[in-house]
């Protein structure tokens, strides 16, 4: 992410247990950044989503996703 001005830089913060992770689920709590080129999936009510992720992307987010491929460090 840029900052521009004198604004706060958002950054996933790196928690043990969430840094670097593979293919498995997890619940996120508001960010996932991609490590290197990623595929989650996420389970919405109307049906499932994959998303394609490269390395570095940030999304926003907050609730459960399962990692396809690559790898991700979520909060």
């Amino acid at each position: 992410m840029t900052k521009l001005r004198s604004d706060l830089v958002q950054a996933v913060p790196l928690v043990e247990g969430k840094i670097n992770v593979g293919a498995g689920d997890y619940v996120a709590l508001g960010i996932i950044h991609a490590d290197v080129d990623a595929s989650i999936l996420i389970p919405f009510p109307s049906g499932n989503v994959t998303i394609a992720l490269l390395a570095g992307e940030d999304r926003g987010y907050v609730g459960a996703f399962t990692v396809v491929s690559g790898t991700v460090t979520y909060e």
